[in-house]
């Protein structure tokens, strides 16, 4: 486990749960919220990333899986790390442009500018999440809310780098099992949650696993060294 001591940024305070883990869908989020023992407590579907917040006041972490702090130009370092460590999986890691890039009012000025700060342009596909991206940044002043990636957390789980695809059947039921095998059973019945794709359920859960784990200070986190936002705040995927 990491040294969190010095200039770090500080752990929220644990006072057994809930934590929650959030994930985007279909321009909506999801949530998982799970209790002290890792064990299901509830999960919530919800406009906006502030009424995640407000619907789960009293939780100690938020684990979320979109970016916290961009880059002023070039790559995150976290991003890079995060590839790394998944391998084969890297793909599933999304580099984050400049802010300058997320922020441009159309697909043609955000090309432009990714490419003079960047080198490369920005596909359709990444400039599609801007409002993710940008509605999460709102947020970054919450010591509670952490960036992390369900992947990152099932090869914790694992110990290994999972080569199934979670939209699959074999992958859904790999990542099902190993939420289990942590202590969280996810119910068959998820009320509202229960009509979000399959996917982005298990990794709003894996990422309600993380959060559990950065508030016990049991978390990992790469880079081993975070960079700085143009905030002075340190910019680290967690799981």
């Amino acid at each position: 486990m990491d040294d969190f001591s010095g200039s770090e940024r500080s752990l929220p305070p644990d006072t057994g749960g809930p934590y929650v883990g959030v994930d985007g869908t279909r321009g909506r989020w999801v949530a998982i919220a799970v209790d002290g023992r890792g064990g299901f407590f509830g999960a919530t579907v919800c406009d906006s990333l502030q009424d995640v917040l407000a619907a789960h006041g009293q939780a100690d972490a938020f684990g979320i899986d979109v970016p916290l702090g961009m880059p002023e130009s070039g790559p995150r370092a976290a991003d890079a790390a995060a590839r790394l460590a998944l391998g084969p999986r890297r793909a599933t890691i999304f580099m984050t442009p400049p802010r300058a890039v997320l922020e441009a009012p159309t697909y043609a000025e955000a090309r432009a500018r990714a490419t003079e700060l960047t080198g490369k342009s920005i596909s359709a596909q990444s400039f599609a999440l801007r409002h993710n991206v940008l509605e999460a940044d709102e947020l970054r002043g919450d010591p509670r809310v952490f960036e992390v990636h369900p992947e990152l957390a099932f090869r914790a789980m694992a110990g290994r780098v999972l080569l199934t695809g979670k939209r699959s059947w074999n992958g859904a039921s790999e990542r099902r099992d190993l939420l289990a095998e942590a202590g969280l059973e996810l119910p068959s019945a998820l009320g509202s949650a229960g009509a979000v794709p399959v996917d982005d359920v298990l990794d709003a859960a894996a990422a309600a696993w993380s959060a559990r784990r950065i508030a016990r200070g049991e978390a990992g986190r790469v880079p081993d060294a975070p960079g700085l936002d143009e905030h002075g705040r340190p910019v680290a995927i967690w799981f």
